[in-house]
Parts: structure tokens; sequence; C-alpha cells
């Protein structure tokens, strides 16, 4: 018993720690991580297409 006891803690705070993790620093929208000088990306909100 204690030791799912300590599985079920350790996979809880893997969880809670990948969440934070990827929340954190390695999730961007398109726009932001696919920038470059020549790009005319913006932000979603905004028609890219000029008619």
């Amino acid at each position: 018993m204690k030791a799912f006891v300590a599985a079920a803690i350790v996979a809880i705070l893997a969880a809670v720690g990948a969440a934070y993790v990827l929340d954190g620093t390695f999730q961007t929208t398109a726009y932001q991580a696919f920038t470059t000088e020549g790009a005319r990306l913006d932000d979603p909100g905004r028609n890219l297409v000029d008619f």
C-alpha cells in the first residue's frame, strides 16, 4: 500500500511539473514562433490579405 501511495504522489508531482514547464516556456503561438524579418505575420485577429 505504501508503494502505491508513493507512486501516486510521484505521478501527480510529475504531471504538475510537466504542466508548469509546458505552459511556461515551450508553448508559443504560431505568429510568435515563426516570424522572421521577411515574414508579415501579425496578431491573428487582423486580416493578413488586403484586397
